[in-house]
């Protein structure tokens, strides 16, 4: 098992600064942010550390056959589907009947229904928003696939213009993504980034996963600001997530997530009893979902015939062309082919390409700005036990474009953005900050809202204070980067003394859930790797970073100050190996991360997965 070097960082000047590696010898490294109290080491993406997890993986295509049915735009604002009848020939021989079924919402979020499938022959009108269509021959069924429409014309009539036309907001979001990972496994799409978008060096993630730092993004609120409106434990429709304010001030709303069962607002979750948004896409996944698929990395890549992440692209291009005069506001969410492994990137990079060079995406971002952005880096297996995948875990990518026009009108806002970007420390806070501030620059008579979750935090319009702390960024100890670590022996007492506070606190975390009965006492099986921190001016944070063995087997990682005579638990514990067969017996988001099903199957096939290093899904 590979450890990670925990590196001392002092400043040394704005962009460089002395680590000292394992053998103490001291080496000059480049600094992402370098501000009094903030001192992010600028590594490089192809570092020792993790060489021996990179690879590349091929794009591999879901279908050899050219889709049998498509949709086309009327005139009028209406849509039809047809029959591609030159594809004919690559499903059958024997003449083909076709019909669609429409997509229908059931119990909320949970689930869909299908009405009866109604023949048509070439073509027919559609008036729902996602439909699934069947053709068979005489010997069964040829060809399965799902489509999601917009009927211009309904959305027109319900949703009024109401405002002057400004501009359309997109946030498109790639799951578990670091900043260096997409240099690493997707050098075109970064390359593209780079040289048309302005990238946010020192974006740090605030909390674990996905859910908590998409709050922070939609609604400023943190995992302690969730009450009352929105808990784990009722439907988010009553939840300030800023789309209603862009739909209270006359934008038309887009959201979707191409894997239904990680949704962020649906796993272990209540989701919404309503569509949240103008355009939702819930729906039209769930029912792709129950096509043939093809799973790659556990996730479903291939859902029917077409790639699962290229419908999500085909959904906002179709907005995007649709509402071509509107204001819009769309969140786009795609865990499909980067959630569980970090070379999986790798497969789409051309294709994401391909999204961002498509005409209407080229013409869109000539009136909108563009978030494209990730929630964190990759969380879990081998990769994460090293310090390179420590750093990366805590920060993902954000990149921004802004239109000429709205260069030209804001030369000052977009100048601070610009500073904010290249020199200080910045969290989903004051995206959500930032994305307030557009509504206000389109609506004066829009009020803006302080972060719940940060209320020092603040638009990225504004210059950030050069004395920002973690702190005050409103990043809890455990996910700060800020700050450097020595490495201290692994069997130094300090250490294993250390190591038994961290698997005492997972064990009393666990004792706190009704279902704790179903889960295994921890144990201390040994301290991997342990660092003390170092001083950074300005911070009084004294402690450690640890990463600790368990038996029933886990690895944990926390961080922990001195307090005392003893120690004080500073944020989450982390747990860093792939648990999702060991905890299928909860229900509970929370608790799924630390417990270990207690049963006797669980622990043998924990050990073999041990021995041979077995996925666990």
């Amino acid at each position: 098992m590979t450890s990670f070097r925990i590196e001392f960082v002092s400043g040394m000047n704005e962009t460089t600064a002395i680590l000292k590696n394992e053998s103490g010898l001291a080496l000059q490294r480049k600094l992402l942010i370098n501000t009094t109290h903030c001192k992010i080491p600028d590594l490089e993406p192809f570092n020792n550390d993790v060489l021996a997890f990179v690879t590349r993986e091929p794009y591999e295509p879901c279908s050899d056959k050219p889709l049998l049915t498509y949709t086309e735009r009327t005139t009028d604002g209406g849509v039809k589907i047809k029959v591609n009848q030159s594809a004919i020939g690559f499903y059958s021989s024997f003449p083909v009947k076709c019909c669609y079924s429409r997509v229908l919402r059931r119990d909320g979020d949970s689930s869909v229904t299908h009405s009866e499938c109604e023949d048509f022959q070439l073509e027919a009108t559609l008036t729902v928003p996602s439909i699934r269509v069947t053709c068979r021959t005489i010997f069964g069924v040829v060809y399965q696939n799902v489509h999601a429409v917009i009927i211009a014309k309904d959305l027109a009539r319900d949703f009024p213009q109401t405002t002057e036309k400004k501009w359309k907001v997109v946030l498109l979001g790639f799951d578990s993504i670091s900043r260096l990972n997409l240099q690493r496994s997707m050098p075109r799409v970064f390359a593209h980034l780079e040289r048309n978008f302005i990238g946010l060096k020192g974006f740090n993630k605030i909390e674990d996963n996905t859910f908590p730092n998409l709050m922070a993004t939609l609604t400023g609120r943190s995992m302690h600001t969730l009450e009352p409106d929105c808990t784990r434990n009722a439907s988010f429709d009553k939840c300030d997530i800023i789309w209603r304010d862009f739909s209270d001030n006359g934008f038309l709303t887009a959201y979707g997530e191409d894997e239904p069962y990680l949704n962020t607002f649906n796993f272990c979750k209540k989701g919404f009893l309503r569509p949240p948004t103008t355009v939702y896409l819930r729906p039209y996944f769930i029912s792709a979902y129950l096509l043939p698929m093809i799973y790659k990395h556990t996730m479903g890549v291939c859902t029917g015939p077409e790639n699962t992440a290229a419908r999500m692209f085909n959904a906002a291009i179709d907005m995007l062309s649709t509402f071509k005069d509107r204001n819009l506001f769309l969140v786009y969410w795609l865990n499909s082919f980067s959630h569980d492994n970090v070379n999986f990137p790798s497969t789409m990079d051309g294709k994401v390409l391909e999204f961002l060079h498509h005409p209407t995406i080229t013409e869109a971002i000539e009136d909108s700005i563009f978030f494209i952005f990730s929630d964190h880096g990759f969380r879990f297996g081998d990769i994460r036990f090293t310090y390179s995948g420590w750093l990366e875990e805590r920060l993902p990518f954000l990149y921004v474009n802004f239109p000429k026009l709205f260069k030209r009108d804001y030369p000052e806002l977009v100048a601070n953005f610009q500073f904010n970007a290249q020199h200080r420390l910045i969290t989903p806070y004051d995206f959500h900050m930032t994305l307030q501030n557009l509504l206000k620059l389109s609506n004066s008579s829009f009020s803006v809202k302080p972060s719940l979750g940060c209320p020092k935090c603040k638009s990225l319009f504004e210059l950030v204070d050069k004395e920002r702390t973690c702190e005050d960024a409103g990043i809890p100890q455990h996910w700060c980067t800020c700050q450097g670590y020595s490495r201290l022996s692994p069997q130094s007492p300090e250490a294993v003394k250390v190591g038994y506070f961290v698997i005492e606190e997972v064990n009393r975390l666990i004792s706190g859930f009704s279902e704790a009965h179903k889960c295994a006492t921890y144990e201390l099986n040994a301290v991997e790797t342990v660092g003390r921190s170092d001083s950074v001016e300005g911070t009084d944070f004294k402690g450690y970073l640890i990463l600790v063995r368990s038996y029933p087997y886990a690895m944990f990682e926390a961080t922990v100050a001195r307090k005392g005579g003893g120690f004080e638990l500073l944020g989450q514990i982390s747990r860093l190996n792939r648990y999702g067969a060991y905890s299928s017996c909860i229900d509970h988001d929370v608790l799924r991360k630390y417990c270990f099903c207690d049963q006797w199957s669980t622990k043998v096939f924990s050990r073999i997965c041990y021995l041979f290093k077995c996925p666990i899904l």
